[in-house]
């Protein structure tokens, strides 16, 4: 009889661990959790910009002057995984194969174009 109950209570347990794991998976496969497009991306769905996270990226992305790391042995500076926490802020980290950082950008929309400030900047060797 215990060992049933057990079992019972074992294969809901699953069952429930299976669900979490399957809404995770979803929340993962929808995106940014920080940014949501239809709330922070307001001003740019004004201007009629549809992906305002793939407009932020690639704007910084075309702006290498922006990393404040010089890059060394010939090498070339170059931003890597870049992150919206928010309708004000990116995180981007950088690197040119020997040295990296990390830096966290404000950024404003003016006049459809995007204007980024350095706030902080974390190197790493």
């Amino acid at each position: 009889m215990i060992v049933e109950s057990f079992k019972s209570e074992n294969n809901l347990l699953k069952q429930k661990n299976d669900s979490l794991k399957r809404e995770l998976e979803k929340a993962i496969l929808k995106g940014n959790y920080w940014f949501d497009a239809e709330y922070e991306g307001i001003n740019f769905a004004d201007k009629r910009i549809n992906n305002p996270e793939k407009y932020i990226e690639n704007a910084l992305r075309e702006k290498p002057e922006l990393i404040p790391l010089k890059p060394t042995l010939g090498g070339k500076m170059v931003f890597d995984n870049i992150q919206i926490p928010g309708k004000e802020w990116v995180i981007a980290d950088y690197s040119d194969g020997h040295v990296q950082g990390r830096t966290i950008y404000s950024y404003k929309l003016n006049n459809n174009k995007l204007e980024f400030k350095i706030l902080k900047s974390s190197i790493q060797n």
